[in-house]
This record gives C-alpha cells, structure tokens and sequence, in this order.
C-alpha cells in the first residue's frame, strides 16, 4: 500500500511539474502580453483618474494583432497560475520545508490542475452552445465566467449554470455570469 502511495505522490509531482513547465512555456513563446486592457499600449492617460472606468475590448479579433479582452484575461489568468505553481514548486524543493508544507503545497497544486482542467471544459462547451467566446475563473468554491455577449437571456445563463455545476465542484450560488458587450 505504501508503494502505491508514493507511486501516486511522484505521478502527482510529475503532473505537476509537466503542468507548470507548460504554462511557463506558454506565457514566454507566446508573443508578450499587453499590458492596458484592450489597447495595447501602457500609455498613462494624462486627464484621467485613478478608477475611471474604460472600455477594455469585446473579444473580436482586432485586425491591428492587438490581443482581446478574452485573449489578455487568458494570458493574465496563466501567469497568476505560473506565479502560484512556481511558490509552490519551491515550497517542494526547500529542504526547510516540513512533509506537511509539503502535502499543502501537493494539495493546492493539484487543485490548481483540477481547476485548469474544468475551467477549459466549461470554456469549451460554452463555445459548443453558440457563444463566440468566455473565459472561466474558478477559485476555490466561486466561479466566474464571463460571456461575450451583448446580453444574456434567462435561458441562457441557465445553461452556462447548468455547464459550470455539471463540470465542477462549484454549487449553482457561488457562480456569476457575466456578458461582455459583442
């Protein structure tokens, strides 16, 4: 039993590892983000203040190559979820750190897989249901997606409900939609 249990634990740490070793790679071969929502440009505007609310894309493809809304909200979630992986990846390599620092660290970076995972399916059969794009956040209990979509019907957000509780371990409460005006 034990066998299979360190068996399970190195299959764990590989995936992991392989899962961070593929966001590092596409956070870096992709081209560099942008980092102003929906312009391009880290141009600070001179007579606008802090807060002021902007219009920060629709999801369609710009024909300038600039990334959209759903494009940089993806580069944006890959690289908190690099930052976390790489914490935890040394919390596993430190000598200092306890086996029960250790087991967290395997824990939150398995549920950072899982996460991954769930958020791409529900990503995808929200695309399968006819909308041009989403993006997906599921933290812990709460889950947020974000449609483009001028508005949403009832049956609609019923049926991205339906997707996320069907395709996670999130309870119908705890999610939000929200659609990003086409």
């Amino acid at each position: 039993m034990k066998k299979f249990v360190k068996k399970k634990q190195l299959m764990l740490v590989a995936l992991v590892a392989a899962l961070g070793l593929a966001v590092y790679l596409n956070f870096y071969l992709v081209d560099s983000p942008s980092l102003s929502a929906g312009t391009g440009t880290t141009d600070k505007k001179e007579d606008g203040n802090l807060g002021d609310a902007t219009f920060v894309g629709t999801g369609v493809s710009d024909p300038n190559g600039e990334l959209t809304y759903f494009d940089e909200a993806r580069q944006n979630r890959t690289a908190a979820r690099e930052e976390a992986l790489s914490i935890l990846q040394e919390v596993l390599d430190s000598a200092q750190a306890s086996a029960e620092d250790k087991a967290q660290a395997t824990q939150k970076a398995t549920a950072i897989a899982e996460n991954v995972l769930q958020e791409s399916n529900i990503e995808n059969l929200i695309l399968a249901k006819g909308f041009a794009d989403s993006v997906v956040y599921i933290d812990g209990e709460r889950c947020s997606v974000v449609v483009q979509a001028e508005n949403l019907q009832q049956q609609e957000s019923l049926q991205i409900l339906q997707i996320v509780v069907s395709q996670s371990s999130v309870e119908a409460d705890q999610v939000q939609i929200v659609a990003a005006g086409a």
